[in-house]
């Protein structure tokens, strides 16, 4: 029996001395301190600090970049409707021209124009996605050589002079 409450009575003080040392805990760190002491000591040093402000930073722009981002899926979607809706029209148009064929002639030089329109879409699509065009970028080049100046030779004032005279 006493062996029983000599260890219900450590099982307590044990939980008192847990609840105690909450006190001198970090969260933002997730560090445990002994003495009040040590848990003063680290809230006033960088590495505390460091993380408070990270952690406000992050809070602050963490939401303005969600916004942004939904912001940006919202207009390639809206562009990707436009885009559908254009290439509806398109094929409208292509069927109404195959159910009334008055001119074939004329028919075959739109379809033909539409192919090359196709053509050159894909085209742009390819040159904007790696965000360059496949034409060849010397613009760059021919300005860098134009700024270059020629090397002129200039006369010295001290010559040739040597000391095997």
């Amino acid at each position: 029996m006493k062996i029983q409450v000599i260890a219900e009575r450590e099982q307590k003080i044990q939980t008192e001395v847990k609840e105690i040392r909450k006190v001198f805990f970090c969260e933002l760190c997730n560090k445990q301190y002994k003495l009040a002491v040590e848990f003063e000591a680290h809230l006033s040093s960088y590495d505390h600090n460091h993380r408070k402000r990270f952690k406000e930073m992050r809070e602050m722009h963490g939401t303005s970049s969600r916004d942004d981002r939904q912001k940006r899926e919202q207009q390639r979607q809206e562009r990707e409707i436009a885009k559908f809706a254009q290439i509806a029209d398109a094929r409208k148009q292509q069927l109404q021209q195959q159910e009334q064929p008055e001119q074939p002639g004329i028919a075959v030089a739109s379809a033909a124009t539409r192919s090359a329109t196709v053509l050159a879409d894909q085209e742009q699509r390819k040159a904007l996605k790696f965000g360059f065009s496949s034409k060849g970028g010397t613009s760059k080049n021919l300005v860098g050589n134009a700024a270059k100046k020629p090397k002129v030779a200039v006369a010295s004032v001290f010559g040739n002079d040597s000391d095997e005279e």
